[in-house]
């Protein structure tokens, strides 16, 4: 008796070791989640997304737009109003790839990111990235990673889905603009919204030359060493409180209107005053992949 019960361990413990990289994480019932409520528009045609957010006195206003990737013929996104339930950080998918933040939201049917090879930030299907705005998935809901991770953090268990067809624009918003990716670009396995520190475009785009001639320290240390700056940047400067400049993606940090961009947009005011570099480093990160505008009316 004893001997088959541990048979039977053994055999769930290989389930679980075999499954349990794809098991969500899941809000739980007896704790409430003090989150705004959202509802999320998906318009398969128009590949765009429109959350809005729900306020207590009935109203809505616009929380986020963003392109995406609906169904290819024949793989279509089902139409309807559905809610989210599971949560992934990745994802294990149909055609063998991994879906970064993914959120189920109708059986089979989830909001992810553009399909990486392996459970790894560098190994994006850079070409399918190039897709987003155009129909491509096989039914999900393909994102950017900073627009995944967005609805992963944000749109809590139950919040409602739908998705339609047509030319209407939920929130008579606009379309952003998708990042298209190079094909010689030596970073093309990255998403470029990606903000882990690791990410070569954020690497590539940091100003370490003002980082050292701004701390004597960190320039006695490392001299103009670009890569243990970055490195000492991402993994103390942030935490002690350090400015850092980056640059590459609207010319220079100099010509970055961050007092237009933080009046422009009350939740980076809330967030970040006007603290310039904060701002500046939002922009290239997300604002930009989010349709936001970084210069002077």
């Amino acid at each position: 008796m004893k001997k088959n019960f541990k048979k039977l361990i053994l055999m769930c413990l290989s389930v679980l070791l075999l499954f349990g990289y794809n098991m969500p994480v899941q809000a739980r019932e007896d704790i409430l989640d003090s989150r705004p409520s959202y509802t999320v528009y998906v318009n398969r045609t128009q590949n765009c997304v429109t959350v809005l957010e729900q306020k207590d006195d009935g109203t809505s206003v616009l929380a986020r737009v963003m392109a995406c990737s609906c169904g290819r013929a024949g793989h279509e996104t089902p139409e309807g109003t559905f809610s989210t339930s599971d949560y992934y950080e990745w994802c294990y998918m149909v055609d063998g790839t991994y879906g970064k933040y993914s959120v189920r939201f109708n059986n089979h049917i989830l909001f992810h990111s553009v399909p990486y090879l392996k459970r790894s930030d560098d190994t994006l299907e850079w070409d399918q990235y190039n897709l987003l705005g155009q129909n491509a998935s096989l039914g999900c809901v393909r994102l950017s990673v900073a627009d995944a991770k967005w609805i992963y953090d944000n749109c809590k268990a139950g919040t409602t889905v739908v998705v339609y067809s047509g030319d209407d624009i939920i929130g008579d918003a606009v379309k952003p603009a998708s990042i298209k990716i190079p094909e010689d670009s030596p970073y093309r396995n990255w998403d470029p919204t990606n903000a882990n520190a690791n990410n070569p475009w954020l690497i590539s785009s940091f100003d370490y030359v003002a980082y050292a001639d701004r701390y004597a320290d960190l320039k006695e240390a490392f001299g103009y060493d670009k890569t243990a700056l970055y490195t000492h940047y991402v993994t103390y400067g942030i935490a002690e409180g350090r400015s850092a400049e980056f640059s590459g993606s609207v010319g220079s940090s100099s010509e970055f209107d961050y007092i237009a961009y933080a009046d422009r947009y009350a939740d980076l005011k809330e967030a970040f005053g006007y603290d310039k570099t904060a701002l500046y480093t939002h922009y290239i990160t997300f604002g930009k992949a989010e349709g936001r505008f970084a210069g002077a009316d």
